[in-house]
């Protein structure tokens, strides 16, 4: 697994996130040496190749790395563009109407990139609606009221109203990386998406690396484009070697078989001076832990009160979580924001004072005011229901499985029975997508890039709100972060959506990677705008 999936709340969902090989050149040691092959394990297995189809991170970072999308956005929260394949977008009346200038770039086949490309995908994405993995978020497709081309570098973009430019250009715009209309034209949108694994299929790039192998379950390879216009990268083959479990990747670094990984905590007092290995400490970044809740199930009917909900947060001691089963390597989230992201987190919580926290007298006197009462078993209930649920938890990772017990115990303190069920990461996902009622809640995590306003994930119907959760102030509040104009809206919705719990927060695992002596520019390759395979550089140790 890769440092963004050291927990084994492994559900990771790509929501506008932007990733792109980086067009700055990147910072060296002189005469960096050819690494030959570098291999690594993704943070999930990954099933798709697809720009269109990348609902896990995992798709998307491998997708990413073949079609690099418009902006790039540094630890800042802020657009880089000397690292984007756009120069500028612009909002001439703050909101309507935006124009984007493209980059010269070229496709491997030697075509230039245009903005007809761009057009191309927002095709696809309108062709395809509530199928595309990603409809919804940004207002994609249908706040765009019209999408033109001025000229083959520009692209003209009018929405059905004003918003917030800065939502929609990070959240909206971000989506639209050029595809190569004149390659896949060719074939129809069911092609595209049985093609999605086919390395044939993607012949034609213009992101550093091309797909030439993929072994379901196994490997993913990669060579370089040789018509990428960017930093050059210095290797022959990129490979992502799917792992199952975190044992087993410590093994085969130490074989040599992969070259860097995260540390599998549970590993942690004896990688400290492994020989021929170093740690690298990596920047934190905007993702979370969470305890999903199954909304439309009905047997668990007591979790759509806020004050259960509080009670199970304010239960749950994440600082010490972080300290014993992370090594305190981690930090606590208390809601859909986290000290990663830097601009826009709102000041109250930024100061540390959100609306829950460890207090489990706190936790108690809520469980008291909701009606629950310890049984004999002292478990609370109500009405003769107990508190008691089942939470699935993705088999793989000894972290995992550590920090879920250590929640379990917290909340038996107060009397809430949470049971776990270990079970296969693609059939938690598939049930958890299905929307059933036949399960009750999942351990999952969230990487999230752009504009943090919530839409994708809280927003009653929305694509990737797979709990069902449904709040009309919620609503209100995130509408209010995507139309109006700064971040006084964005900051009300962070606060109203820690108090209300749609999901549990826990600690955002961040441990360093474990990596070999001769791997070097591992740190700047996990940028927080995405891999960026041109930092990669190998020494001769």
């Amino acid at each position: 697994m890769t440092f963004e999936t050291i927990s084994a709340f492994l559900k990771k969902r790509l929501v506008a996130a932007i990733f792109l090989a980086g067009l700055a050149a990147p910072a060296l040691a002189a005469d960096p040496e050819n690494c030959g092959t570098i291999v690594i394990p993704p943070n999930s297995d990954i099933t798709s190749f697809s720009p269109l189809f990348a609902d896990l991170l995992a798709n998307g970072q491998a997708a990413l790395l073949m079609y690099p999308a418009l902006i790039w956005l540094n630890s800042d929260d802020e657009i880089d563009w000397s690292r984007s394949l756009a120069t500028a977008i612009t909002s001439p009346d703050n909101g309507l109407t935006y124009d984007i200038t493209v980059r010269p770039w070229v496709w491997s086949d030697g075509v230039p990139v245009t903005s007809a490309d761009i057009l191309y995908n927002f095709k696809l994405i309108q062709a395809l609606g509530p199928n595309y993995p990603g409809y919804g978020s940004g207002g994609m497709p249908f706040l765009i009221k019209s999408i033109t081309a001025p000229d083959a570098m520009h692209v003209h973009i009018v929405l059905t109203h004003p918003v917030n430019p800065e939502w929609f250009i990070y959240n909206g715009i971000s989506q639209l990386q050029p595809l190569p209309e004149h390659d896949w034209s060719r074939y129809t949108l069911d092609q595209i998406f049985q093609l999605q694994s086919t390395p044939s299929f993607y012949r034609v790039v213009d992101g550093p690396l091309k797909l030439v192998s993929f072994h379901p379950g196994l490997t993913a390879t990669f060579v370089p484009n040789p018509a990428w216009p960017g930093p050059p990268v210095h290797f022959n083959r990129f490979i992502f070697s799917m792992i199952e479990s975190d044992g087993a990747t410590l093994q085969q670094l130490e074989a040599g078989d992969i070259d860097f990984t995260s540390v599998p905590t549970e590993f942690w007092n004896n990688v400290q001076n492994l020989p021929g290995l170093k740690l690298v400490y990596l920047a934190p970044q905007s993702t979370w832990d969470y305890i999903g809740l199954n909304f439309r199930n009905n047997k668990i009917a007591f979790l759509r009160d806020v004050r259960v909900r509080d009670a199970i947060e304010d239960a749950i001691d994440q600082t010490t979580m972080i300290k014993l089963v992370l090594h305190g390597q981690g930090y606590p989230v208390y809601g859909p924001i986290t000290s990663a992201d830097g601009q826009f987190m709102a000041p109250q919580l930024k100061a540390g004072n959100y609306p829950v926290g460890y207090d489990p007298a706190k936790a108690l006197a809520l469980l008291a005011q909701a009606g629950f009462t310890r049984g004999p078993d002292g478990i609370m209930q109500k009405d003769g229901v107990k508190l008691s649920f089942t939470a699935l938890s993705p088999t793989g990772s000894t972290e995992g499985d550590e920090m879920s017990e250590f929640i379990q115990a917290d909340l038996a303190k107060i009397g809430i029975d949470m049971k776990i069920r270990e079970i296969e990461f693609n059939q938690m996902i598939a049930l958890e997508d299905s929307q059933s009622d036949k399960w009750d809640a999942v351990f999952g995590g969230w990487s999230a890039g752009g504009y943090p306003s919530g839409e994708t994930a809280f927003q009653t119907g929305a694509y990737d709100n797979s709990s069902d959760y449904s709040n009309p102030e919620m609503d209100r509040l995130i509408n209010d972060s995507i139309n109006k104009p700064g971040l006084d809206a964005l900051f009300t919705y962070e606060i109203y959506a820690s108090a209300q719990q749609p999901e549990i927060f826990t600690p955002a695992p961040w441990p360093p990677l474990l990596v070999r002596d001769r791997m070097q520019g591992v740190a700047a390759f996990y940028d927080p705008g995405g891999l960026d395979v041109t930092k990669l550089y190998c020494t001769a140790k």
